[in-house]
């Protein structure tokens, strides 16, 4: 069965992007533009993993992170994906248990290698 991954990003040029580039490595992918798209998606697929933006309008990552319970996603791994690299970012992400924290702009041969890593492992501590 292919794994599941919910992009979530409000940048169509990155939710083009990553769909493209993982559903032909053999992934089904999602894509939001919102927290909200994102929550319809996962009352009807709970993903395998989530790629998420926190810079986004209306709610943001973060406030995505913190709904984790509230989704019933708590076990479901998130690798965020932000320009903002600042060291709070990266410890508030932490603190959320995020398994993964990548920089923009994205390389699409480093995700797809970790994603590869984490489902090939199933790895399931945080990796921060």
């Amino acid at each position: 069965m292919k794994k599941k991954i919910l992009c979530i990003d409000d940048s169509l040029t990155s939710l083009i992007l990553l769909e493209y580039a993982l559903s032909a490595e053999g992934y089904e992918i999602y894509t939001a533009k919102s927290v909200n798209e994102a929550k319809n998606i996962i009352n009807n697929h709970i993903p395998d993993l989530i790629l998420l933006d926190l810079s986004m309008p209306e709610i943001s990552g973060y406030d995505f992170l913190r709904m984790r319970k509230e989704l019933n996603i708590e076990n479901v791994k998130i690798f965020i994906i932000s320009a903002h690299g600042s060291e709070e970012s990266i410890e508030l992400t932490k603190s959320f248990g995020v398994t993964d924290y990548i920089l923009k702009p994205l390389r699409i041969d480093e995700l797809s290698g970790k994603i590869r890593n984490l489902f090939e492992s199933g790895e399931t501590d945080t990796k921060i």
